[in-house]
């Protein structure tokens, strides 16, 4: 598990629209039992995101799209196999994160 890995959505009833889930807490927290994550919406289920605040994020030859107002707390034994990553868009990912929590 580290940061910027993308698992499977453990909420079965929400993978329709939310079907994977980015982890976004820092590696040097590894020893807590929850993780910190941010769903990945299908493109045109909510309106009105934005490529700064929603980037996308490629998920297996897919796009899907940040949604940092859907942050969420699991537990690590359910994120259990990695999808991939997404440390290729840290970049981008890091200014939809500030831009949620510092207002830029």
């Amino acid at each position: 598990m580290a940061r910027f890995d993308i698992y499977p959505n453990p909420i079965l009833e929400d993978r329709d629209y939310f079907p994977f889930i980015l982890e976004i807490q820092s590696d040097l927290l590894y020893r807590f039992a929850e993780r910190v994550c941010v769903p990945l919406v299908r493109p045109g289920v909510i309106p009105g995101l934005t490529e700064r605040f929603n980037p996308a994020v490629s998920v297996q030859g897919g796009v899907l799209q940040l949604h940092p107002l859907g942050i969420a707390v699991f537990f690590a034994g359910e994120l259990r196999q990695s999808a991939g990553t997404a440390r290729d868009a840290a970049l981008n990912i890091e200014t939809a994160l500030d831009m949620l929590l510092r207002g830029y």
